[in-house]
Formats: C-alpha cells, sequence, structure tokens
C-alpha cells in the first residue's frame, strides 16, 4: 500500500467555511432556521444520545475521494494490525504487562476466536499530524457510538435544503452505512455465519444495569426487521447450560452484541458465565472480549509504537506504524525511547515535556480525566503522574486538532472548533465516516461536541 501525505481540507469545504462566515454576520437567521430543521427531522427519527439531543451539524465536513481513499485503506489496515497485537498479547509477556486491568480474567479474553479480522466492528479515531499524516489516537474496539445513527443522520441532513451547500456537489451517499444504515446489522449476521456456519436465529444486545442504550432500539428492531428474534439483556440475566448461553426464560441466545462499559465487567462476579460462554464460544461474541478489553485500551497504541515489539511486524506494517500511530508509553518508571527514538527516563520526560504531551487513563471512555499537557497548569498535571501509578495511563504525544468554523448547537452560536475525522471499520472494510467538533480539545459529544457530516466533494 502506498502511503501519502494527502490535505485534510477541500476546496469544497473551503468555500463551505467562507459562505458560513459570510451568512454568520448577514443572514445568521437562515442557517438557524436550517439547523432547527435538521435537529428537529433527527429528533424525530427517534436519534438520541444516552437521551439527549443527536447533535448532528448542519454545516458538513467535506473531504475529496483521494483523502477518503487514502483514510479507507490506512483504516482497513490498522485493523489487520490489531489481529497481530492480539496474538502477541496471548503469549508476550511484556505486552501482558501493558494492560495491568485485565489480568485476573486474561483466561477469558486469550481464548480467541479463528475468525479474523477479531475487530468485527470499529470506529477509529484520529486527527491530522503537522507530518500531514492520518495520526490514529484512539482504536474504540469495543462498542462505538454512532454505528447507525450516522448513516440515518446523513440521509436526513442530505435531504434537508442548506445555505451552507448551496451551488456545490457533495455526496455523503458513497459511504456504506450512509447508503443503508442496516450495513451495521447485516454485518452482525454475516459475522455470525462466518464463525458458525449457520445462519442466526437470536441475538441480544447486552449492557449492565441500564448502562449505554445509545443506538440499542435501532440494533435490536434492525435484528427483528431481519428475521432475528432479538432483545436487550443485562450480563446478570444470562447464564451458562448445556445448552449454551440462554436468557432468564432459557431461550438459548446465538449471538451477543457488547454494549457496555469493560471496567463495569472487571468490577463484577455477575459476569462469569456470560464470560465463558464468550470464550469457549458457546455463544459468538461481536466483538470478542480481547477487542472489549485489550485492543480497546490506550495502551494497545503504546503495544504499536513501542520498537521492542516491532519485531512482530512485517516492512508494510512498520511503515504504517511509523507513520499513522502516534508515539504512545504506558505511564511507568522506566527506561524506554521517545519519539525520535532516544533513550529516556519516562516519568523525567513526562514532567519536563508537558507541553507536548497529552495524559490518558487507559480504559476510561468519552474523554474522561483526559489532560492536554500545554492546556494544563503544572500542579495538575503532576498530580495525574502520581495518580497513574495507582490508576493506568498512558502518555501520547499531542497531536494538535485542525480547525473549522461550525455551528455549536447548545450555545447556538457560531465559533471556532476544533475537529477531527473517525473511520467505521465493519468486517475489516471501511462503512463510513464521521467528524466530531468541540469547544473542549477533548473532543466528545459526551462532553459537548457536535457531529458534522462528511461529504465527497
Amino acid at each position: 500500500m502506498t502511503i501519502a501525505t494527502i490535505p485534510a481540507i477541500s476546496e469544497a469545504d473551503v468555500r463551505i467555511e467562507r459562505r458560513l462566515c459570510e451568512l454568520a454576520t448577514c443572514d445568521s437567521a437562515s442557517i438557524w432556521e436550517a439547523q432547527d430543521e435538521l435537529s428537529s427531522a433527527i429528533a424525530e427519527a427517534g436519534m438520541h444520545f444516552e437521551g439527549r439531543a443527536y447533535p448532528v451539524c448542519l454545516r458538513p465536513l467535506a473531504i475529496d475521494r483521494g483523502l477518503a481513499n487514502h483514510l479507507s485503506a490506512t483504516a482497513e489496515a490498522v485493523i489487520k494490525l490489531l489481529d497481530v497485537a492480539a496474538e502477541l498479547y496471548c503469549y508476550n509477556e511484556d505486552v501482558q504487562d501493558l494492560f495491568p486491568a485485565y489480568k485476573h480474567f486474561r483466561h477469558w479474553i486469550t481464548s480467541l476466536p479463528k475468525y479474523r479480522p477479531l475487530v468485527t466492528i470499529c470506529r477509529l479515531d484520529g486527527l491530522f499530524g503537522s507530518d500531514g499524516y492520518y495520526k490514529i489516537i484512539e482504536t474504540n474496539t469495543e462498542a462505538p457510538g454512532g454505528v447507525i445513527q450516522n448513516g440515518l443522520a446523513a440521509k436526513i441532513w442530505r435531504r434537508i435544503p442548506n445555505p451552507l451547500t448551496h451551488g456545490l456537489s457533495l455526496d455523503v451517499s458513497k459511504q456504506p452505512f450512509a447508503k443503508d444504515p442496516n450495513c451495521f446489522v447485516r454485518e452482525l449476521v454475516s459475522a455470525y455465519h462466518a464463525a458458525s456456519g449457520s445462519e442466526l436465529k437470536t441475538a441480544a444486545v447486552v449492557n449492565f444495569r441500564g448502562r449505554y442504550t445509545n443506538e440499542v432500539d435501532f440494533i435490536i428492531n434492525g435484528l427483528k426487521d431481519a428475521g432475528i428474534k432479538a432483545k436487550l439483556l443485562d450480563i446478570g440475566e444470562v447464564k451458562l447450560t448445556y445448552a449454551g448461553l440462554v436468557d432468564k426464560n432459557d431461550e438459548c441466545i446465538d449471538l451477543v452484541y457488547n454494549k457496555l462499559d469493560p471496567r463495569d465487567v472487571i468490577d463484577t462476579y455477575d459476569a462469569d458465565d456470560y464470560l465463558e460462554a464468550c470464550a469457549t464460544q458457546r455463544v459468538v461474541s461481536i466483538n470478542p472480549w480481547i477487542s472489549q478489553c485489550v485492543l480497546s485500551d490506550k495502551a494497545i497504541l503504546a503495544l504499536l509504537s513501542d520498537d521492542r515489539f516491532s519485531s512482530n511486524f512485517n516492512a508494510e506494517q512498520i511503515q504504517l506504524i511509523a507513520r499513522h500511530i502516534p508515539w504512545t508509553r504506558l505511564v511507568r518508571d522506566e527506561v524506554t525511547t521517545d519519539p525520535q527514538r532516544r533513550r529516556i527516563e519516562l516519568i523525567s520526560y513526562i514532567q519536563k515535556n508537558k507541553t507536548d504531551l497529552v495524559l490518558k487513563p487507559s480504559n476510561a471512555t468519552r474523554g474522561e480525566h483526559v489532560l492536554v499537557g500545554r492546556l494544563t497548569c503544572s500542579e495538575l498535571w503532576e498530580e495525574h503522574i502520581d495518580r497513574a501509578a495507582r490508576h493506568p495511563y498512558v502518555v501520547q504525544e499531542y497531536v494538535a486538532p485542525g480547525e473549522l468554523t461550525a455551528l455549536h448547537l447548545s450555545s447556538r452560536s457560531i465559533k471556532k472548533m476544533a475537529y477531527g475525522i473517525d473511520c467505521y471499520v465493519f468486517g475489516g472494510r471501511l462503512a463510513g465516516f464521521q467528524s466530531r467538533a468541540s469547544l473542549d480539545p477533548v473532543m466528545n459529544v459526551g462532553r459537548s461536541g457536535i457531529l458534522l457530516p462528511i461529504a465527497f466533494d
């Protein structure tokens, strides 16, 4: 695969940016009228983010097809890297030491299914680095949001009259999940057949104590529309029997889709039957538990970016890692190498170079406790370095986000915002894109971020 730097901004996006700024000064009412129509249509379609409005912005991010193809090839190649990383975790103790939180149920997560890729559904979150390459800063291989709603939102956005894109020929439908939002459900059905050789008859979305209900209704209804008996279950409602995994009514379950936080499972004994069923393939789990835990943990980027493990990857994969995986390390008192491959004392390096670094809990979600060094006071930075001794953190090189003008929905204002581009991959193939934008340097919909539809120029 030839990998080259590609500009992140298209000519169409420059025109959209200019038009938004012009209308903001002379006719902002027309923008907000169209935005309100879009927001109402999104709400009427039943889309939400954990009960709150699904924050889809009228302003799209327009990218050209060259960039779309580049991102697609990069994302699909990274999924193959994760297969190698999973195998490494199963037998390499140095790799296992990067993921201390999962030590006591390692025997469950190292029982790998035979199918590949291991990661059936994921979203790779990224930014463009100063070197022009797309940088993947999180892997999201557990149960990422937006797998159905973003496709539906793109279709709704396309039909709303939009003063920002008047005269432009933009296409959202080339993305598989925008062309057909049911492609997510079809991938679940296909993955089950690939794993079992049988037709899927029963399925469950599994969560924990009512947390993470986003999109669950769309997933269950999509499965039912495909002729599959589907339901939402709590992880404590299932048990393992001689017949397989069953619910409280002793009805067998063929496939489970995990919509939960693995940290909750780590701290409970209610999940033993469930974990055993997944590990022994008595039920097909999408994604398997090594994806839920290890491959989704931010320390996976420490594995990929550390030269200690590079001999496990081929030359093309090493080039891919060098260009698209930012320098990352598990925070601990050790000697390692910095982004220029110079030997360093890691803790001292983090203390002295906070302007160029980001600290993140290794397995937290939705931007929890993420600190951008250049925006953090020294006292708080030191506090989080100490915290890392008790709660695993990673340190990552800072990748500055791009900036664009967008509609900040909660404040009903037009602002310069940071943005990134995320890639959805289903069954090893690109399914679509999303762009998140935020006033907060940590871009997350749960932190007042917004979603920009991705359109091809």
